[in-house]
């Protein structure tokens, strides 16, 4: 039982009644079941030794105010926190951080996060107020995560509900949030966000949207009309030092083309528990468990990348 999960969702009761409340939900996510019980009886069926836990979508924006969301945000951690240290072989957690617009809160609590609960890393939003994860606003906040050599967890979140977005059958989670992913990746290379940061270390949610899909397309465009300085291979080297979980990933077309896109022991596994569930989850599992891979990609998934990016879980 030595698999990694990078990807798993907890629902703390202040949270699960804030999102009942309603704002900021986007469409087609609805609210499962959770408990820390049920997440560990699935990572023992499943084989999982090692879960990073990290607040679902879409975090903070579920409240209104600002006083309401440093409340629910440091409620979260503390709550990831006690977690951990229940079972600290078993779970380790990312921090949540509040909208990046508030960015001397957001700084004092990637503090608190790493000096004073020891998280393994940080949760971020796709992006914030229209605004994507490379844009100038943010840049103190990148200066303290590059500056702790912070692991960066970025997960899909939309906040508008526009045209086609409510369309009951493309539900936001099924098509728009890769997207996301893609578009804010592509916006952290293109702003030089990841040229300037490279002590972060990135993890991109389910396979990294349509990034590894569409790169060379995008980054041969981007060069040939001269919309940035940066080459195509440029871009490409940079969109290839992220790292890739594979929540809602794993199957055999994707994951063909993200051997191929990916370094090798850049890959990692995620459940996406509770929000994919099992009926979802373990026919992928079944698949990793069963497909031949290269040995260096192969442990990558099952661990290898997992213990590169937070080696004291090699300790655990």
């Amino acid at each position: 039982m030595d698999r990694i999960d990078v990807h798993h969702h907890i629902l703390p009761p202040e949270y699960v009644q804030a999102w009942k409340d309603g704002i900021g939900i986007p469409k087609g996510m609805t609210l499962p079941v959770w408990s820390t019980s049920l997440s560990l009886d699935f990572m023992n069926r499943n084989g999982i030794g090692t879960t990073i836990l990290s607040l679902s979508a879409p975090r903070m924006s579920v409240v209104k105010g600002e006083k309401e969301a440093i409340s629910l945000c440091r409620k979260a951690n503390e709550f990831a926190a006690s977690i951990r240290d229940e079972n600290p072989s078993r779970f380790r957690f990312f921090a949540t951080l509040l909208s990046l617009d508030a960015v001397s809160i957001c700084v004092e609590e990637i503090a608190f996060a790493f000096d004073v609960l020891k998280a393994d890393g940080v949760i971020l939003n796709t992006s914030y107020d229209h605004r994507y994860l490379g844009h100038s606003d943010f840049r103190p906040i990148w200066i303290e995560l590059d500056r702790r050599l912070a692991v960066v967890f970025i997960h899909p979140t939309i906040n508008t509900e526009t045209g086609a977005l409510t369309s009951p059958y493309i539900p936001q989670p099924l098509i728009d949030f890769p997207h996301e992913t893609t578009r804010t990746a592509i916006h952290l290379i293109l702003s030089n966000t990841i040229r300037d940061h490279r002590n972060c270390k990135i993890i991109l949610s389910h396979a990294g949207g349509t990034l590894p899909y569409i790169a060379t397309r995008v980054f041969h465009l981007i060069a040939d009309e001269k919309f940035s300085d940066k080459s195509t291979d440029e871009c490409l080297e940079e969109a290839q030092s992220f790292y890739y979980d594979l929540a809602l990933a794993a199957y055999s077309h994707t994951l063909d083309l993200l051997v191929k896109f990916a370094k090798p022991d850049h890959i990692l596994y995620g459940s996406d528990f509770p929000f994919a569930r099992e009926i979802t989850s373990s026919p992928q599992l079944d698949f990793l468990n069963r497909c031949t891979l290269p040995d260096e990609v192969d442990f990558s998934i099952r661990r290898g990348a997992a213990l590169k990016l937070f080696p004291r879980l090699g300790k655990c």
